[in-house]
């Protein structure tokens, strides 16, 4: 993996690239805590836009479908063969690290997201160690990651130009995620850089209906959020938001039928306060069973984990009826 300190000097000049535990002196001021008078006015303005569209109703919300929970788990994952292709996770400890603001909202920030981490069964690298997930907030980033792609074209030879564009579409937020793929028992297989000699790899035979011979790791994320889009935003909601764009490879869209962290961009929201049940699911069939089964498979299982929770909530509130299943 390339070094984050190689790429960050030309990219955001005087801001620190070590992990937070281990950075000694804050950001400079103009990257501050985003709870600011500014950032408390936005907030209000959005509880109050909430509040003005909210109805009240007596008994239970309406709940989703089995086939309405899988439609948007295929809608919010990126396109692809989704029953030869398995999904990209972590496979290695994770080291989540924030550049762009102070040290006193970064470790909060970096705490729930280790949280949130942990409870998937995701590894975690000591605080000291070098980010292999970096949060940025930028006053630009489309400017910013542009000036990455200029400044170290070897570390984006891989992507399409489809996503070279989408990269550099205007936008509140912008996700790289580099991807490697490895063997089911986790040996990398080496990135093919021309069309007469294809990479090979020697592994043991297993040939199955059930899952694949390779599995997709995460290498590297980096999670662009320009920071006046941040106004009014929690920590909270900031790191799960995070946690939901770096864990997995999601896509947010604008019409979200249910509830989830990725609308939290989006102009008419929602703006959930933290993960949902629908964010939970879909990071558990993920990160549940081996890495190398096809994601169709695990894509499958998000309506039965929604429930599972749905479930799981009622028994905490003293309430023994169980969700139907639809």
């Amino acid at each position: 993996m390339t070094s984050i300190r190689a790429i960050l000097p030309a990219l955001v000049g005087a801001l620190l690239a070590s992990s937070v535990a281990a950075q000694d002196t804050p950001a400079p001021d103009e990257a501050s805590d985003l709870a600011n008078e500014s950032g408390e006015a936005l907030r209000q303005e959005r509880q109050e836009r909430i509040a003005e569209d909210e109805i009240v109703v007596t008994g239970r919300a309406q709940e989703a479908s089995r086939a309405e929970i899988h439609r948007q788990a295929r809608d919010v994952t990126p396109p692809g063969d989704i029953r030869e292709t398995p999904l990209a996770r972590y496979e290695t400890p994770l080291c989540p690290g924030i550049i762009g603001l102070t040290v006193q909202a970064a470790v909060p920030m970096i705490d729930r997201i280790r949280t949130n981490a942990e409870v998937l069964g995701v590894r975690l690298a000591p605080d000291e160690c070098n980010p292999n997930m970096v949060l940025v907030f930028a006053d630009d980033g489309q400017a910013l990651l542009s000036g990455m792609m200029e400044e170290n074209p070897a570390r984006f030879q891989y992507l399409t130009p489809v996503a070279r564009q989408e990269l550099r579409a205007p936008g509140p937020v912008r996700v790289w995620t580099d991807v490697q793929q490895a063997t089911r028992d986790g040996m990398r297989v080496p990135r093919s850089r021309n069309l007469v000699n294809p990479p090979q790899v020697r592994m043991d035979m297993a040939h199955s209906h059930i899952y694949t011979t390779v599995r997709n790791e995460i290498d590297m994320v980096w999670v662009i959020i320009d920071r006046e889009a941040a106004r009014g935003l929690s920590l909270m909601q900031l790191a799960d938001y995070a946690t939901m764009r770096g864990l997995v490879q999601t896509e947010p869209q604008e019409d979200l039928a249910i509830s989830s962290i990725l609308g939290l961009f989006n102009e008419d929201g929602p703006w959930p306060d933290e993960l949902t049940d629908f964010d939970r699911a879909y990071l558990t069939a993920v990160y549940d069973y081996i890495p190398n089964l096809p994601a169709f498979r695990k894509l499958g299982r998000v309506a039965e984990e929604v429930r599972r929770i749905e479930a799981a909530q009622l028994v905490m509130d003293g309430d023994e009826e169980a969700p139907r299943d639809q």
